[in-house]
């Protein structure tokens, strides 16, 4: 479960802290940035599935989702997302290429600056951090509880999840990746006669339903058999 919600410089969002409960309800006048944060969880959890450039992409790129206000001038230009679970503390920092020194239609790529995990509720500090990613250096805690370098290479415009695999090697990044992925989005279901929903499916025992509501039925008849049926039907 999210605990906290942290978001920084994203669309028309300068700065936003949330403490979060296992039912929230986020209400307000249009413009005021309740759909943002819903899609700054969902880039969270593309991260996660290795397709940050992706779903940023789908959103106009990184210069239509950056804080498009006023900002110091000794300020980094950075969009920082990060959340913090019953377990560990996850925090991403998006910035912008740096002058390459060579053409590149690329040029307005997101750059992931910094990218770190802690354990939660035990301050951010070293001894707790078992992840640090400063571009495309990373250092992680492995399963002998020994800080290591990362030796491969990363693409600097996609998290270290998406790129790092081992996960008997280094459990507690494996583990927030997981907890990452699982999140459900329902935000919407497209019911046009193209639509998922619609289309002819295999049912099989379906504990989740799916974001685009593909299993729906199946979904159903998997709580009528080994859910709670009457909550179900009323």
């Amino acid at each position: 479960m999210i605990t906290t919600l942290h978001i920084q410089n994203y669309r028309s969002i300068r700065e936003m802290s949330l403490e979060l409960e296992q039912l929230n309800i986020v209400f307000g006048p249009n413009g005021t940035g309740k759909s943002n944060i819903y899609k700054a969880i969902h880039l969270m959890h593309s991260a996660a599935q290795g397709q940050f450039s992706q779903a940023l992409a789908n959103e106009g790129g990184i210069l239509k989702v950056f804080w498009a206000g006023k900002t110091r001038s000794d300020q980094l230009r950075r969009m920082n997302l990060a959340v913090e679970t019953e377990t560990y503390e996850y925090e991403l920092q998006v910035g912008f290429v740096e002058k390459l020194p060579y053409p590149s239609q690329f040029q307005l790529d997101p750059v992931i600056k910094e990218e770190s995990i802690w354990l939660s509720g035990q301050y951010r500090r070293p001894s707790s951090q078992l992840m640090k990613r400063k571009n495309q250096a990373v250092f992680l805690n492995n399963v002998h509880h020994e800080k290591v370098t990362h030796s491969g290479t990363l693409y600097e415009n996609e998290s270290v999840f998406g790129q790092l695999g081992e996960p008997h090697l280094y459990p507690e990044v494996s583990q927030m990746r997981e907890s990452l992925r699982n999140w459900r989005f329902y935000q919407e279901f497209s019911v046009s006669i193209g639509s998922a929903m619609r289309a002819p499916q295999v049912g099989f025992r379906s504990p989740v339903l799916a974001s685009d509501g593909a299993n729906l039925a199946a979904a159903f008849q998997t709580i009528v058999e080994i859910g709670d049926e009457l909550l179900l039907m009323r």
